[in-house]
């Protein structure tokens, strides 16, 4: 490329909107050597132009285009936004070999991104998104076709993307993300979670305390939003998940929304955010014969799927430990959720779990929860690597702060698919504390693997929108999504379900105050219980599949 004087240089960038090569205004030392890698793993000749992408609001975005080596195009092409490092080759792997243009964007307030993004929301990349498919559209090497592809917090813009109807967007390809700050990645039930951290990756400076961290949730408006924007939707969404991944439900949330237009593929593992700790070990590396996704490369190139049916492909788990054990299959549905039957099981006063409902007119468990001495999260969705997964519990068996209920030995194989919910009946000497609920497979030889596991605030009892303080002795209900699984309990083991107020690391650990508290030492001890009688039965809710679905 020619190297041009300073002043021809900003007349050239005003002219077009791209920067030489050669002067990159955006990028430190750091990442331009990141182009140069980048740069490298793209087809030999690869030309490069850089611009600041403007937005609607006028917003300017650290944009670099990559142009295959010879001709004028027009091509389709591989759109990343993202929080990270945009110097990343990969979105033309999607592609097969084929000629494309790859646009790589920095979000707002990143890497020489102009902005600040809003706080604990993802809903400016809907927008964001739009407008950079848009512009996509309409440069001259564009043929107009665009996709988005993304794992994790490269995922964030195009599961966002998917909701703004942007009329060239072809597809989305995503992997282990979500595309709601507050469901998916920062809060469980108004609880906050670890992976609240990551928005210091977003500028927002998050610091330990003060606590509880509080941030009121409009279920209803994210349920509208849903439905407006999944109407004549006519994007591909492809994703792949796990039941152990950090935003597991995030995946099938947007199936459910969008399987009716024909035109989302989504895939449910065993895994998690990447590897599973535990000692189970999952069978499930045959992907089931005749199932097949629409590539990227076939929806750019003209070669859409006739008559395409929405398809979820999820993984059944069973017992790992005996060869015969029914589950550890992989399912195929058109629709989310499967059918199942809601069934309720009951804690009772004596430890156990069980489908009848408490008789006595009083019974009911206390425990005391002590911020000070948190227990410690195991497995679960929470972390990455040997951290997630379906860890044993029995680490916290003695811990006195932490109710158990495990039924009988099941006579037959109880299989569930679909959302587990938790429905307390609690009280509190406390204006607020936190409600953390686990559903565990408990096997023969005495192994607990964790299941599903999920926190919620008291102050939320009215709703996510709706917080008020506790009033001592009086008695109020909780209910607590636990997220998605399918599973199958085998005969002869034992379905249980522990009950605390604490989770660490899992969730903050909350300090039993409803105003905010500088430090652990103002908060206090709470005593909660948690009620099992024929007028306040707390449970949990299991998704029951029929026995010929395993």
């Amino acid at each position: 490329m020619i190297r041009l004087t300073p002043l021809i240089f900003g007349i050239g960038m005003l002219l077009v909107g791209v920067w030489p090569t050669w002067s990159l205004p955006a990028v430190g030392k750091k990442q331009t050597g990141e182009l140069g890698k980048c740069l490298e793993k793209l087809p030999k000749g690869t030309r490069h132009e850089f611009t600041m992408m403007p937005l609607r609001d006028g917003v300017r975005l650290a944009t670099d285009v990559f142009l295959p080596p010879d001709g004028k195009g027009p091509w389709p092409v591989m759109l990343l936004r993202t929080p990270y490092s945009r110097f990343d080759p990969r979105p033309v792997q999607e592609m097969g070999g084929e000629p494309c243009v790859l646009v790589c964007q920095n979000q707002r307030g990143r890497y020489g991104s102009e902005g600040t993004p809003p706080k604990d929301t993802f809903l400016n990349e809907v927008d964001d998104s739009h407008d950079a498919i848009e512009w996509c559209a309409r440069q001259n090497w564009s043929n107009g076709k665009v996709a988005m592809w993304g794992p994790s917090g490269h995922g964030v813009s195009p599961s966002n993307a998917v909701w703004s109807k942007a009329p060239h967007l072809v597809a989305v390809s995503v992997n282990i993300t979500g595309d709601d700050a507050y469901l998916h990645w920062c809060f469980s039930n108004g609880a906050r979670r670890t992976m609240y951290s990551w928005m210091n990756q977003r500028n927002q400076k998050i610091v330990d305390w003060p606590r509880p961290t509080t941030i009121p949730f409009d279920l209803k408006a994210r349920e509208t939003f849903l439905a407006e924007r999944s109407l004549d939707n006519k994007v591909y969404f492809i994703s792949r998940a796990g039941w152990y991944d950090l935003f597991s439900e995030a995946a099938l949330d947007a199936f459910a929304a969008l399987a009716p237009k024909g035109r989302a593929f989504v895939s449910m593992n065993p895994g998690g955010h990447g590897a599973i700790g535990g000692e189970l070990k999952y069978p499930y590396k045959n992907w089931p014969k005749g199932v097949q996704f629409p590539t990227i490369k076939q929806l750019m190139t003209g070669q859409e799927p006739k008559d395409a049916k929405s398809t979820l492909v999820y993984f059944l788990m069973g017992d790992t430990k005996d060869p015969k054990a029914p589950g550890n299959i992989w399912k195929t549905s058109p629709v989310w959720p499967v059918a199942h039957t809601a069934t309720d099981f009951y804690l009772h006063a004596d430890g156990t779990l069980g489908t009848h409902k408490p008789t006595p007119k009083d019974a009911s468990l206390t425990f005391t929860y002590d911020p000070r001495m948190p227990a410690p999260s195991l497995g679960g969705n929470y972390g990455l690597g040997d951290k997630s997964g379906p860890l044993d519990q029995r680490p916290n068996k003695e811990r006195k702060d932490i109710l158990r209920f495990v039924s009988e030995p099941l006579t037959e194989p109880v299989g569930i698919t679909g959302r587990v919910w938790a429905d307390l009946r609690f009280s509190s000497d406390a204006p607020d504390t936190m409600f953390v609920v686990k559903l565990i497979d408990i096997y023969p030889d005495g192994y607990e693997a964790l299941v599903r596991e999920s926190a919620g605030l008291a102050r939320y009892h009215q709703g996510l929108n709706k917080a008020a303080a506790i009033e001592k002795g009086k008695t109020y209900a909780l209910k607590l999504d636990l997220w998605s699984t399918a599973l199958v309990f085998n005969q002869g083991h034992r379905i249980a379900v522990q009950v605390t107020s604490s989770s660490k690391d899992a969730y903050e650990v909350h300090p039993n105050t409803f105003e905010q508290v500088a430090s652990i030492d103002k908060g206090q001890v709470a005593r909660n219980t948690i009620y099992m009688s024929a007028e306040h039965a707390s449970k949990v809710i299991l998704p029951v599949i029929a026995r010929e679905g395993f």
